[in-house]
């Protein structure tokens, strides 16, 4: 398949915000690829590519989209991804003398949507969430069916691939596999203990940490390491390998935390643990400095059983089991009242923790889900923001403007700094409020953003202040979220940069 046919069909997809209609435009696009291509166009056709992360400059990228175009065959997908491999394996300005061939055979609009392609920001509105209900649709399968696939290969582009070859009938051939990493479980968000202890009764409480995100395959003495984007990371944690060696079992695939502990053995806060991960050389030295500790928290399979249809309570059991290093285990709790509970919490937190984690004693591992199983209950704050800007939402959110750009005062009270970005926390009426409101103060827009005067205050919900070269003000907020518009607060009464300064000298940030 041609690469402007990819092209015309995100354009498809953009022009329409019915879900239905979009996972009906992807079912169309997959019968149309062939066995070769088809785990490289169900990448596309989801907004990414196979190659992951590029690291090409800005700068070398727009003198592509800029050069003299040639009369010659339009590439197809097998081709660009040729391309797209080598330029990964390659090294500084090399990256763009490889890739340069292969823009001048595309288009100006072409050279545009692959550049988006590299960089992960196609704006269609259907991602692998679309793309996965369309490949149950293409072999009709149900919903079950698909999340059962899903759960023993993660990769979209893999899984259509696998049934394109066998059939949907080879679905119940597909296992959890050593070494094919599955996409973790996740957590809803809780306000605090009481909400969820008045709802549930049986569950057990983990400390919730700060750390990277590991699943440990093992087979033999062989290890590997994935994050929680099934990325391999084992090179970055050769300590991590050797603590998995110890225990005495040969095969089997363990979910936890890799925590960095300075040297009184509290965590250290996540931005300084991040550097293990992205030092490629002096590693042994980055051990020295960054030691680095496994806090194992689930199994998922041991000795060729798969763990995952047992009960929270089962693996837990197992797990115990199997590591007896009481060190390389996740705090936990079962409380009796929400006295415990409370306890247990604000100890993770002196701890340098970031709070619980709460696990339904009767829960299924649910790989890449986020349901009412596991619950996060962090540390809070709040401070009242302007917005600066909105973007247009996609999706169901499609019409609304939605991400807003989030800004305090400076130290000066005169100017306003930004601290980051969320459309978490918007409810459809606050969505028609801000749709309505917003343009009445715009200052100027582009095709995506509406950039308004500071006249709209909302009160933001956050847990952390990170540093963030981003902003002018160094700093984010992370995981912020919308509680309420203000209409009862002046922009000139927000709060300021100094107030999140107040929070790193308090210990509540990641600066």
């Amino acid at each position: 398949m041609q690469f402007k046919v990819l092209v015309e069909y995100s354009n498809r997809l953009r022009k329409t915000s019915s879900r239905n209609d979009k996972v009906g435009i992807v079912v169309d696009f997959l019968g149309r690829l062939t066995q070769r291509e088809a785990a490289i166009g169900v990448c596309y056709i989801s907004g990414k590519i196979r190659q992951g992360k590029l690291n090409i400059a800005w700068k070398g990228l727009s003198e592509l989209i800029n050069a003299a175009q040639q009369r010659k065959r339009a590439p197809n997908f097998v081709e660009i991804d040729r391309y797209l491999q080598k330029t990964k394996a390659a090294r500084g300005k090399e990256k763009v003398r490889i890739l340069w061939p292969l823009f001048a055979r595309l288009n100006k609009i072409e050279r545009k949507y692959l550049v988006a392609l590299i960089f992960g920001e196609v704006q269609q509105g259907a991602g692998e969430g679309v793309v996965k209900l369309a490949i149950a649709r293409f072999f009709d399968l149900k919903d079950e069916e698909i999340e059962r696939a899903y759960l023993k290969q993660p990769d979209i582009a893999e899984l259509f691939s696998y049934l394109l070859e066998r059939g949907k009938g080879s679905i119940e051939g597909l296992g959890i596999r050593l070494f094919s990493p599955v996409k973790p479980m996740l957590a809803q968000i809780a306000d605090s203990i009481d909400d969820v202890f008045d709802e549930y009764d049986d569950f057990s409480l983990e400390y919730k940490l700060d750390g990277v995100r590991i699943q440990v395959h093992r087979k033999g003495e062989k290890v590997r390491i994935f994050s929680r984007h099934l990325r391999d990371i084992t090179a970055h944690f050769p300590e991590l390998v050797n603590a998995t060696r110890t225990l005495p079992v040969k095969r089997l695939i363990l979910d936890g935390e890799a925590i960095g502990i300075d040297d009184r053995g509290r965590p250290v806060p996540f931005q300084i643990l991040a550097r293990r991960t992205t030092r490629k050389k002096d590693i042994g030295e980055m051990q020295k400095k960054i030691p680095v500790l496994p806090q194992f928290f689930d199994v998922l399979y041991i000795d060729g059983e798969d763990l995952t249809r047992q009960t929270y309570k089962e693996r837990l059991k197992a797990l115990k089991d199997l590591v007896r290093n009481k060190k390389y285990l996740t705090d936990r709790k079962m409380p009796l009242s929400k006295k415990d509970a409370r306890d247990f919490y604000e100890t993770s937190l002196k701890q340098g923790n970031e709070g619980v984690m709460l696990k339904l004693h009767d829960s299924e591992y649910r790989p890449g889900k986020r349901g009412k199983l596991w619950f996060k209950i962090k540390h809070v704050h709040t401070i009242d923001c302007v917005i600066l800007a909105a973007e247009w939402g996609h999706g169901r959110r499609h019409g609304w403007l939605s991400n807003l750009h989030l800004g305090v005062l400076d130290e000066t009270r005169s100017k306003y700094l930004m601290v980051g970005k969320t459309f978490k926390g918007l409810t459809d009426k606050m969505l028609a409020w801000l749709t309505d409101n917003l343009p009445k103060y715009k200052v100027h827009e582009d095709r995506w953003t509406v950039y308004v005067k500071p006249k709209v205050v909302v009160e933001i919900a956050f847990n952390e202040v990170q540093k963030s070269p981003r902003y002018e003000s160094g700093v984010a907020l992370r995981f912020a979220r919308v509680k309420r518009i203000r209409d009862d607060k002046k922009p000139g009464e927000i709060n300021t940069i100094l107030d999140l300064d107040k929070l790193k000298r308090m210990g509540i940030s990641e600066l």
